[in-house]
């Protein structure tokens, strides 16, 4: 049994309703040269390869702790985030090097982040990609220091320029990844007076980078919405798509409701309801009622929608994924 949910609002509660068919019953100075590696362009998703993402359990831990410290926004979002929002900057050797970057850790988790400044540039000094990326974002949030996108910029270049070979499935490889993705985003807006200017094309190429030889999945999904806008070059619904698919097999739940809804509603140019319907039921399945309501309210308007035939097919879509993925 494929569970298809719904969330309604009634009188101030919640209530949950679930759709359940039964069978029975119906991103500086990187020289991007190095050749990426192959990714299937199969938009079901039935034989995607990728580098290991970003978003694995284990590579995506540091920094993902990194980005949980920073966000707790509990703000109401009506509708799918903008390619701006996607965007924002952020948005884990020798002995010596290891126990500086232990040191900024620790004394960052206690508050001391000057103490943890110093030993992170120690570290990042020594070319450390995770200590370099640390400082990078600390710059760039104004966190434990003054606000400097000039300088996070300057630190996420280091990152990009001596670890750009890194393999992707190195437990560095994440933080390249991200680095190359807070590039893309600078180069996307610029920086206000300074020498880094807006320029969308060399941004399209950082997220290309990231997203193709690392296969980060918020690089593939801010890749899928530059094709999807034509930000950076053409438009390209084919590639909008086939990007917003490996970001969505990857459990990014965005890339997984706009794949939803550009397959449901046929806007793609390619009509395909019941796959369609299938990704905005994997998207709802642990929605946030608050962050994520427009993929709770999509979800709802396609079940609506949806005849018995198209729920039925998202069910044998949604079986397939299940075993795939075991």
């Amino acid at each position: 049994m494929f569970v298809l949910p719904a969330l309604f609002v009634a009188g101030g509660s919640c209530i949950t309703k679930v759709y359940a068919l039964d069978r029975s019953s119906g991103h500086s100075t990187v020289s991007i040269q190095k050749q990426t590696n192959d990714v299937d362009d199969d938009v079901d998703g039935s034989s995607v390869k990728t580098a290991k993402s970003s978003t694995s359990p284990i590579l995506a831990s540091p920094v993902q702790r990194y980005d949980e410290e920073q966000s707790s926004s509990s703000e109401m979002v009506e509708g799918p985030p903008s390619t701006a929002d996607l965007t924002k900057a952020p948005l884990e050797a020798l002995s010596s090097v290891v126990d500086a970057t232990r040191n900024a850790i620790r004394s960052y988790l206690a508050g001391n982040k000057d103490e943890a400044v110093k030993s992170l540039e120690y570290a990042a000094d020594q070319g450390h990609a995770p200590a370099q990326w640390k400082l990078a974002r600390m710059y760039a949030e104004g966190d434990g220091v003054p606000r400097d996108d000039l300088r996070a910029f300057e630190a996420f270049s280091k990152v990009c320029d001596r670890h750009a070979d890194e393999a992707p499935d190195s437990p560095t490889a994440p933080f390249v990844a991200n680095a190359f993705v807070a590039l893309g985003s600078y180069y996307l807006n610029g920086i206000p007076n300074s020498a880094v200017k807006a320029n969308p094309s060399r941004a399209r190429e950082m997220f290309n980078y990231s997203a193709s030889y690392f296969g980060d999945a918020q690089a593939q999904l801010i890749l899928a919405r530059l094709h999807l806008e034509g930000i950076g070059g053409s438009k390209d619904m084919k590639q909008a798509v086939r990007w917003l698919n490996h970001s969505a097999e990857k459990g990014n739940r965005i890339a997984q409701a706009q794949l939803g809804q550009l397959l449901f509603s046929g806007e793609a140019g390619m009509k395909q309801r019941a796959r369609g319907l299938m990704w905005l039921s994997v998207a709802r399945v642990g929605a946030d009622p608050q962050k994520d309501a427009w993929i709770i309210d999509a979800h709802e308007e396609a079940m609506e929608k949806a005849s018995e035939a198209d729920r039925y097919a998202a069910i044998a879509y949604g079986s397939q994924r299940e075993k795939r993925s075991k």
